[in-house]
């Protein structure tokens, strides 16, 4: 049976995040969140935080003082029973945090991302009114009464919601996912072999190498930012300059990019067309079929596109 699930992308920066449970399940969830939308907003309820979502948080807040980490964090916690809301609700950052979690006695942690995200976290155990902040809900506790409390209560308030282990209780599935650069790729089994989707996400990795990556999408962006005409030339010409990635693809097929020098790269070339070495046509450029234009400025033109 073919896979019925659509996949769709969020934004967690435009969206509120609840996450009931801060222990291992919690930790996991968090942890693949943070790692591929490190601008999310996150509000955590649980009466307390394991060590190892602690650390999570804590080391990531280290590694940023040392580097361009996106998920190096600002931390403010608890000291004393006493946390300075004044940090929660302050300039910029009263918008990140729902009013409810702001102003809620049990507020007992916020951490910030380099991204623009954050994490509140409220040491207290879940009440159905929560999820009334939230845009989305993931129930990730050990305890299965809490789970389905959660689950209930987010059918009512009509969120969507993620219950842990309980796929039949799931209105989305939080998958294995591969970002390189722009490029994400989302993976799913619909449940059947978890342990295929993590391990095809760690040969895509492989496969994939960033900063090749990065750089070919951001070239065939500046390419498609120049082109002119109707839709059906534009979609022509990208799919003329991108032919030789697809013929890599085929065994013992080569790129057909001339040595050293890459098609894509030389048709994003500001103010520059590519030159007759790297035109697939030889040089004579290739008049499409709906009158555009591939390769070397057009015959009788002087302007650059």
């Amino acid at each position: 049976m073919n896979n019925p699930l659509y996949p769709a992308f969020f934004r967690l920066d435009r969206l509120q995040l609840l996450v009931v449970g801060a222990g291992a399940v919690g930790e996991e969830k968090l942890s693949f969140i943070l790692k591929s939308s490190p601008n999310a907003r996150v509000v955590i309820v649980a009466p307390w935080m394991g060590e190892e979502l602690k650390s999570l948080l804590e080391e990531q807040h280290g590694a940023g003082a040392r580097s361009r980490d996106p998920l190096s964090l600002v931390v403010t916690t608890q000291d004393e029973g006493h946390l300075a809301r004044s940090q929660v609700q302050g300039e910029g950052q009263g918008s990140q945090v729902p009013p409810a979690a702001a102003e809620d006695p049990a507020l007992a942690g916020y951490w910030t991302t380099a991204a623009g995200g954050s994490v509140t976290w409220l040491a207290r155990a879940f009440r159905r009114e929560d999820v009334e902040m939230a845009d989305l809900v993931v129930a990730a506790t050990n305890f299965k009464d809490v789970n389905l409390a959660v689950h209930t209560a987010a059918k009512s308030a009509r969120r969507l919601a993620n219950i842990a282990d309980t796929p039949d209780l799931c209105d989305f599935y939080l998958g294995s996912i591969v970002t390189r650069g722009p490029l994400k790729i989302a993976i799913s089994t619909n449940g059947q072999s978890p342990t295929f989707a993590k391990r095809f996400r760690q040969w895509l990795e492989a496969e994939l190498p960033e900063l090749e990556t990065t750089s070919l999408l951001d070239n065939l962006k500046t390419f498609r930012d120049r082109l002119t005409g109707d839709f059906e030339a534009k979609v022509r010409q990208l799919n003329a300059v991108t032919n030789s990635l697809l013929s890599a693809t085929h065994t013992g097929a080569a790129c057909q990019c001339p040595a050293g020098e890459c098609l894509v790269e030389a048709a994003a070339r500001t103010n520059s067309a590519p030159s007759s070495s790297l035109s697939p046509s030889g040089g004579r450029g290739e008049l499409l079929p709906s009158g555009g234009w591939v390769g070397p400025s057009a015959p009788g033109t002087e302007k650059n596109t």
